[in-house]
């Protein structure tokens, strides 16, 4: 009011405020297009990687289990593959932009891992070979970004700690009151789900679990 006593001016200034948000606004959607066809051209590059973890047995014997230790069957390709489509573009990047960039990365792979994890059987070794992976990924991807991934991977975590029960009932010391700090993405039916991915739990102890 003191700067600018005059309505006119007053209105001026306003209007110019209103355009320069609107400019903002623009260059922000620009450059989440712009970022969002970068990772269009990127992630048929790292498909092919992922897609091969359709052919990776997970039902377990405990030699498989212990060679998977020495040869990794496919974590280390994917985050191979993921480093030399991606990381070249850090230099050229803003760091908040590669961040955004990394992360859109994730989500692609995250959301493939789900689905073909999904389809596949479990041993309770294989469970638990899962819970390495997606270790190893976290571990991978926090080193390559400055904001947390950890949450990115929880439904994929939350599906190998299910997968490493001794019994089916040991979801009820995790479930509802008894879940502590955990916050549970997966529903009650993907719960169920996952755990009939298990090649020794019975149909009828799944189905008799109240969640």
């Amino acid at each position: 009011m003191q700067v600018f006593p005059a309505l006119a001016d007053r209105e001026k200034v306003k209007s110019c405020l209103t355009e320069l948000a609107d400019s903002s606004n623009a260059f922000k959607q620009a450059l989440t297009a712009g970022i969002e066809q970068l990772v269009s051209t990127i992630t048929p590059r790292i498909r092919p990687v992922l897609d091969s973890v359709g052919t990776i047995s997970y039902e377990l014997s405990e030699a498989e289990y212990a060679n998977n230790e020495v040869n990794d069957p496919w974590v280390q390709r994917l985050l191979h593959a993921v480093e030399t489509n991606v990381a070249w573009l850090q230099p050229l990047m803003t760091a908040n932009n590669y961040d955004t960039f990394v992360h859109l990365i994730i989500d692609f792979v995250v959301k493939r891992l789900e689905v073909i994890m999904m389809q596949k059987r479990f041993s309770q070794l294989g469970g638990l070979q899962l819970d390495r992976d997606a270790r190893a990924l976290v571990s991978h991807f926090s080193v390559m970004t400055s904001r947390t991934v950890r949450d990115k991977f929880a439904r994929l975590t939350q599906m190998a700690t299910i997968l490493n029960f001794e019994k089916v009932s040991e979801i009820l010391d995790f479930w509802g009151e008894n879940s502590g700090p955990m916050t549970w993405r997966l529903t009650p039916a993907e719960v169920r789900r996952v755990l009939g991915l298990r090649v020794d739990f019975k149909p009828e102890a799944i189905a008799a679990v109240k969640l």
